[in-house]
């Protein structure tokens, strides 16, 4: 699957944010998002923070000069797969991210683009935008809206782009497959 330029753009947004080379308007801008609980921006942050951790505890005593960290800031966003070319995602592929709600984590799948979404019994997930279509398939458990409406396992749930969800809770705990759309 192709990365669409808003997928491009959280990506490239959050490896700043990570590395804390973000302007001050844009770094405010990038944690409201993260406080929000958009998964995607917390998916791609805990990816890149990982990498960022292991940058600076690698970092030599002189920092580089200006032109490797602009080449190195060019390069951050990964490559994406072939169209033709089959990916499995293994188990332990992609750890589980804690999101900054209590009790919700997600774990990516394909770039940030589709991913699972893991709430334990309890857990709210606040409200949040989304920018893009978001197709919601309940694998285990239930998980209910702000209307009162419960999706349980095997049922499937299509967001409008351009929204505002809001918040979902879960009494028994569930997880569920997001996959986003233009």
């Amino acid at each position: 699957m192709k990365m669409t330029s808003e997928m491009r753009e959280c990506s490239t947004t959050a490896a700043l944010y990570a590395l804390g080379a973000l302007p001050a308007e844009s770094h405010r801008q990038f944690e409201q998002r993260l406080k929000s609980g958009c998964p995607l921006c917390t998916a791609w942050f805990g990816e890149y923070a990982e990498v960022a951790d292991q940058l600076a505890a690698r970092a030599p005593a002189t920092p580089p000069d200006a032109s490797v960290r602009a080449r190195l800031l060019a390069r951050i966003e990964p490559a994406s797969s072939s169209k033709d070319e089959m990916k499995l995602v293994r188990a332990s592929d992609s750890p589980w991210v804690a999101l900054g709600a209590p009790g919700v984590e997600v774990r990516p799948l394909l770039g940030r683009k589709t991913l699972l979404v893991r709430m334990q019994p309890g857990a709210v997930f606040p409200e949040h935008e989304h920018r893009q279509v978001e197709q919601c398939y309940v694998l285990e458990g239930s998980v209910t809206d702000s209307g009162g409406i419960t999706a349980y396992a095997g049922d499937f749930v299509c967001m409008p782009a351009n929204i505002t969800h809001r918040p979902i809770h879960t009494d028994t705990g569930c997880v569920f497959l997001i996959a986003y759309t233009n």
